[in-house]
Order: C-alpha cells, then sequence, then structure tokens
C-alpha cells in the first residue's frame, strides 16, 4: 500500500497556517463565554445553597427566641425579668386538690377505672378518694410493659397510688395498693407483687 505524501510550501503553507490559528482564536473566543457562563451559573447555584439557606436559618433562628429584658431597678439585689412575649410553659403538675378537679382532670380511662374502685369499696370525698384507709390517686395501664418499667406519676397529696393493670378500667387484671413511701416514678413489675390486692 502506497501512501501518498502531500507537501505543502510557499504562500499556501502559510495560509493555511494562518487559517488554522485564526479558526482556533475564533473557537476560543466563542468558547470563552460559554466557559465563563457555565461557571458563573455554577457558582451562582452553590453561593445561593448555603449563603440562602444559612440567610433563612437565621430568620427562623430570631423568630422563634424569645427576648428577655432584665431591668436593674432594685434595692436589694433582686433581678426582675420582664419576657417581651409570652412564653407558654408546659405544666405537668396534677391537679387533685378535690373530688371534682380529680375527675375533670382523669382521661376516659382512668375515671372509669375510679368508678370500679368505688363499686369496690373505695369512698368519693369532697378532698379526694379513699381506698382502705388511704387517700389515693388512681393509675390504669392497659397493657402490659415490655420492659417490666412502670412510669407512675401522681400528685403530692396523696396517701397511696393504686394501680389497675392489663384487662379493661371496669374490671382489671392485677390491682396494687402502692403506699407513697414505697413510690417511685418508675418501678419494675416484680417490685409491685408485694402490693398486689386479691379481687
Amino acid at each position: 500500500m502506497k501512501v501518498k505524501v502531500y507537501r505543502v510550501s510557499g504562500i499556501t503553507g502559510i495560509f493555511l497556517i494562518f487559517l488554522i490559528l485564526l479558526l482556533l482564536v475564533i473557537l476560543a473566543l466563542v468558547a470563552l463565554p460559554i466557559f465563563l457562563i457555565l461557571m458563573a451559573i455554577f457558582g451562582g447555584y452553590i453561593l445561593l445553597k448555603y449563603k440562602v439557606k444559612s440567610f433563612f436559618k437565621k430568620i427562623w433562628y430570631k423568630l422563634r427566641r424569645k427576648k428577655i429584658k432584665i431591668e436593674d431597678a432594685s434595692t436589694n439585689g433582686e433581678i426582675k425579668i420582664n419576657f417581651a412575649k409570652r412564653i407558654e410553659i408546659e405544666d405537668n403538675t396534677i391537679r387533685a386538690n378535690n373530688i371534682t378537679t380529680l375527675l375533670n382532670y382523669l382521661d376516659e380511662n382512668t375515671k372509669a377505672f375510679t368508678y370500679y374502685l368505688k363499686n369496690i369499696g373505695a369512698e368519693f370525698r369532697e378532698d379526694g378518694i379513699y381506698f382502705k384507709g388511704f387517700k389515693i390517686y388512681p393509675i390504669f395501664k392497659k397493657s402490659y410493659p415490655i420492659n417490666e418499667i412502670i412510669n407512675l406519676k401522681y400528685p403530692d397529696n396523696i396517701d397511696a397510688v393504686v394501680l389497675g393493670l392489663k384487662g379493661e378500667p371496669y374490671e382489671p387484671k392485677f390491682l396494687y395498693l402502692i403506699p407513697k413511701e414505697f413510690l417511685k416514678d418508675r418501678m419494675n413489675v416484680s417490685e409491685l407483687k408485694r402490693f398486689e390486692i386479691e379481687l
């Protein structure tokens, strides 16, 4: 196979080299703006993604932040704090000052359990519920705890907690009378055995 070799010399060669260089310059001039536009779009996207996100986070933080005004106008060293906005504080205090307040506070299941206790001897008095000589607070748990830990929330002004466990509020399977001195916020089921009442 013969390979043909073309030689360009003289004015024709110079013209071709000049033409090639000119094409390269034109191509560079066309490509440069496109490249710069693409870089600007990419840079703008990155900037907006982080700057705008940070901007809105700051606004959200300022909206949620509660301003506190402290006045140094006391004569005895006390500090008076005035909140610029009302701050809602969740109150988990159990209201059981009297029988009406207590019954209104209880949920439907616990209220039904309370009437079950009344049927087996509990007394509804003006200041609360009494059972077997104790001023009690009723708690009903429909299901058996998986980790065998029961959370107990009760008011301070009681002598004992009556816990109904499993079954229905009007017919619990287990009943426990736990005096206040033995009460804890979290009790293991095994700890309750000694306080079980035979039904």
